[in-house]
């Protein structure tokens, strides 16, 4: 009897260290199983993806690529924008020939070598597609025509007179000044569209009366009749600096409330009641 006992026994021990042993060998084989099937669906993912230049900062049309400009970034491939730049090498020594915004990839078709800049300096050439030449005839053009060259940032101003409703209820006129289009790229100066024009050697410089600028053909519209209607002002802006600002209107009621020092004092009139017969007058004393 106690033979039988140390026999189950060791049975026993047996059967349980072989289900150890089967239980081992299966969850090593799970997790081989499971390395496996991540490192497929890693492989899957990374077939599915690929590397492409960004920009680092807003890039003004015009300016020579430089590797500070730019980034690599991890996208899908079905994100992939049309002969996207893949390394620096691919755009090395290039030149943008239409703006290119923050995070946007860097593609081929908004470069071009400095040779062929040089020979795509028309008008045509280098306004972005969708958008329109508008020439603008500013008010301060004397003080901003030796300080813009084309491929800069500037914001247009209007000066414009608009009806308001009067005290008495009649309509009256008051002026308005108004940032009526920001960051909007300049193409030309003049008639230079070159940014960086060779010296003519003549030693006097050409009278600039406008500029050119980039706009959509319903800013192209309002631009025009803006310009119909009132005057514009540019102001130059930083090229890495593309924020649309919300800028209230300034009127004279405006200046006021900002700068109260410039509201007239009010003038305090000493008079005196004069009685002719039952009528009251009332009459100022001068000091």
């Amino acid at each position: 009897m106690q033979k039988q006992k140390i026999i189950f026994l060791i049975v026993g021990v047996a059967v349980g260290l072989i289900a150890v042993l089967m239980l081992k060998m299966y969850l090593k084989d799970m997790d081989e199983n499971a390395k496996k099937q991540a490192a497929r669906a890693l492989e899957k993912m990374r077939q599915g993806q690929t590397s492409v230049l960004v920009a680092r900062q807003d890039i003004p049309a015009n300016t020579l690529i430089q590797a500070g400009m730019l980034e690599a970034a991890i996208v899908p491939r079905e994100y992939v924008q049309p002969q996207a730049a893949s390394s620096l090498d691919n755009v090395s020594g290039m030149t943008t020939v239409a703006p290119i915004s923050r995070g946007e990839q860097i593609s081929l078709t908004k470069l071009s070598s400095i040779s062929q800049v040089t020979k795509k300096y028309d008008l045509s050439s280098i306004t972005p597609i969708g958008k329109r030449a508008v020439s603008v005839i500013a008010e301060n053009i004397d003080d901003i025509a030796g300080l813009i060259k084309p491929g800069d940032s500037v914001d247009l101003i209007a000066i414009i007179s608009v009806a308001i409703d009067g005290a008495d209820g009649k309509k009256v006129m008051q002026q308005r000044i108004a940032p009526a289009f920001q960051n909007v790229t300049v193409l030309a100066v003049g008639q230079d569209t070159d940014p960086n024009p060779k010296s003519s050697g003549k030693g006097r410089k050409e009278k600039i009366n406008q500029i050119t600028v980039a706009l959509s053909p319903t800013e192209a519209n309002i631009l025009s009749f803006l310009q119909d209607q009132g005057k514009i002002r540019v102001v130059l802006r930083s090229g890495q600096d593309a924020q649309i600002e919300d800028v209230e209107p300034i009127t004279w009621q405006a200046v006021l409330d900002k700068i109260p020092a410039l509201k007239p004092e009010e003038v305090h009139e000493e008079t005196i009641d004069i009685y002719r017969g039952l009528k009251k007058e009332k009459i100022t004393i001068s000091k």
